[in-house]
C-alpha cells in the first residue's frame, strides 16, 4: 500500500506570495486536523494556487482517511473539529478559499468556506435584570464603588459593582458559601455567537442555603405544627397528582 497524498490548496495566495509563517500556522492546523502527527510529512507547495501537498505514510492512511470523515459530518475528536475552525478561520483572514483534496482521486475531503462564511448576524449589546450564582473570590476598588469576582465552578463573572456598604457586609463571605446576586446586566454577543455577560449592578445579594435537601427537611419536619409528619398530607398529594395524571 502507498501512501496517501493530500492537496490543501489556498485561492489567494501563490507560492511566491503566500508568506512563511502564514505557511507555519497553516500547517501546524492540518498537522492537528490529519492527526498522526508522528506519520504525516509536508512535501511541497505547487504553483498555481498555494497548493501545500504533503502525505500520510500508508499504515497510518486508514486511520487519517477515518478522522475526516468524521471531521466532515461533523463528529470528528474534539482537537480535530477545532483545527477545522481554526483553518476556516485563517482563511476568512486572508480573504481566502481552502479545500482539503485527496490528490489520486481529486476528491474534496473538507471544503474551507473561509471569505465565502455567512456572515454573523450582529445583534447590539442589551441590558437585562438578573442574578447570577458564585463564591466570592475578589472584592476591591477605589472608586465609589466596589468591584466583585465571583467564581461559578470553572466559569468567572467579572465586571460586577455594587455599593461600598453591600461590599462591606459581604467581605465576610469571601471564599465562603455560595450566593446570589440579583442586578441589572449588559449581555454581549461574541464572534462565536456565544453571549457574554460584560457588566453586572448589583442591586441586592442574598446568602444562600447550601445544605444537603435531607438536611433542610428534617430541619422543617422540626418545627410544630408544620403538617409535614401527618401522612393526610401524603395522601392528599399522591391523589392530586394521579388525577392530574388521569386528565391528560
Amino acid at each position: 500500500m502507498e501512501p496517501v497524498q493530500y492537496v490543501f490548496s489556498i485561492d489567494a495566495f501563490t507560492p511566491a506570495t503566500l508568506p512563511m509563517w502564514r505557511l507555519a500556522q497553516y500547517l501546524a492546523e492540518l498537522a492537528t486536523l490529519l492527526g498522526s502527527k508522528e506519520r504525516t510529512h509536508f512535501d511541497r507547495v505547487d504553483p498555481g494556487s498555494a497548493e501545500l501537498v504533503h502525505y500520510v505514510e500508508a499504515v497510518e492512511a486508514p486511520k487519517v482517511a477515518a478522522r475526516l470523515n468524521g471531521i466532515r459530518i461533523g463528529e470528528g475528536p474534539k482537537d480535530a473539529i477545532a483545527a477545522q475552525r481554526a483553518i476556516d478561520d485563517l482563511l476568512a483572514n486572508d480573504n481566502a478559499v481552502g479545500t482539503l483534496i485527496e490528490k489520486a482521486t481529486g476528491q474534496i475531503v473538507i471544503p474551507f468556506p473561509g471569505r465565502n462564511r455567512p456572515k454573523p448576524v450582529a445583534f447590539p449589546p442589551f441590558r437585562q435584570d438578573t442574578s447570577i450564582d458564585g463564591v466570592v473570590v475578589r472584592i476591591g476598588g477605589k472608586d465609589a464603588s466596589a468591584h466583585v469576582t465571583l467564581q461559578d465552578g470553572d466559569i468567572l463573572h467579572t465586571g460586577i459593582t455594587m455599593s461600598r456598604t453591600d461590599a462591606r457586609a459581604l467581605a465576610p463571605l469571601l471564599y465562603g458559601t455560595t450566593v446570589r446576586l440579583h442586578g441589572n446586566g449588559r449581555f454581549e454577543r461574541l464572534a462565536g455567537g456565544v453571549w457574554k455577560m460584560s457588566e453586572f449592578k448589583v442591586a441586592q445579594w442574598e446568602k444562600l442555603d447550601t445544605r444537603p435537601l435531607a438536611a433542610v427537611l428534617q430541619g422543617l419536619r422540626a418545627i410544630g405544627g408544620n403538617g409535614m409528619m401527618d401522612p393526610d398530607v401524603y395522601t392528599s398529594i399522591a391523589d392530586e397528582r394521579e388525577a392530574g395524571d388521569q386528565g391528560q
